[in-house]
């Protein structure tokens, strides 16, 4: 159904005064890197299977890379997630997804990292999107979070952040080209109270028949590039996808890869998967997941 004009308005009135709660009263000093930056990317599993996540994940990973990406394909679920590595670092999330019931869609997430020394990061995040019919179809989002702090126990193990809170907002486009083909771009942090750096990135999206999805992404830290992330799933039953991606970042001739396991039915979906992480003492983090589909079907793609 077409989307009125009035509507919109209404839409993105509405998108903007959900997420400006989440940077009321924000500090103007800066806190320390993100716990989770020195343990993993903080993107969603799905994310950094699929080369990222700049054009094509549609579930909770969205939030994290391109909160249009949320109101891609009509579903409603619920979704958990447990991460952990070697050295006891440890990380849980949970998510609720609905792009079915509203013109809006939303997804609703929390994620706590905890290393085994005491510290701890709370992240809260709130990502919404709609699709503008009068643009063409473009899908536009965005997405805030609120991040918590929470210093070692043992003194000097890791460095106390300036600052126990923190807010971070994206924004991202997405638009699908053709049947099989979209494209995506997100600029993050334009507002940031956590000192993480500015980030940009773009991706492209493109579904080879029934049995291949090839992603890539370019992502930038202010005027540089970042790093270019490489993406290929592989279904070869329709209960069953396969994903590796592999990523290289030149400033630091740093090489990541990834791989995992989807296992779906109609109205579930249960996921691992093996990703090198950014920091140079936690080498491979393990991650489990499982989506319920109240709404919608868990093997679209």
């Amino acid at each position: 159904m077409k989307i009125s004009l009035p509507s919109v308005q209404m839409g993105s009135r509405f998108l903007m005064t959900v997420l400006a709660s989440l940077v009321v009263s924000a500090p103007a000093a800066r806190a320390s890197t993100l716990l989770s930056a020195d343990l993993w990317a903080p993107g969603g599993v799905t994310s950094i299977l699929q080369g990222g996540g700049r054009a094509h994940v549609t579930d909770e990973s969205a939030v994290d890379n391109n909160p249009a990406g949320i109101a891609l394909q009509k579903t409603y679920a619920v979704s958990g997630n447990l991460g952990w590595t070697k050295q006891k670092a440890r990380q849980a999330e949970a998510a609720v997804c609905d792009s079915a019931t509203s013109e809006i869609s939303a997804c609703v997430k929390f994620r706590q990292t905890q290393v085994v020394t005491g510290a701890k990061e709370r992240r809260y995040s709130l990502g919404i999107a709609e699709a503008l019919e009068q643009f063409g179809g473009v899908l536009f989002g965005m997405a805030g979070d609120f991040v918590q702090f929470n210093s070692d126990r043992s003194a000097g193990a890791l460095s106390a952040p300036s600052r126990p809170t923190g807010q971070r907002l994206r924004f991202g486009l997405l638009y699908p080209l053709a049947e099989g083909v979209s494209v995506g771009a997100i600029s993050d942090g334009l507002y940031d109270t956590t000192g993480t750096e500015t980030a940009h990135g773009a991706g492209v999206s493109v579904q080879a028949g029934k049995y291949f999805l090839f992603s890539g992404d370019l992502n930038f830290n202010s005027d540089q590039l970042r790093n270019v992330v490489l993406g290929l799933t592989v279904f070869p039953q329709s209960f069953l996808d396969l994903a590796v991606s592999y990523g290289y970042e030149p400033r630091a001739s740093k090489h990541q890869t990834a791989a995992g396991i989807v296992v779906k039915s109609q109205q579930a979906r249960i996921l691992y998967s093996l990703a090198q992480t950014e920091s140079a003492d936690v080498k491979w983090k393990h991650q489990i997941g499982i989506a319920i589909y109240m709404t919608g079907d868990a093997g679209t793609r």
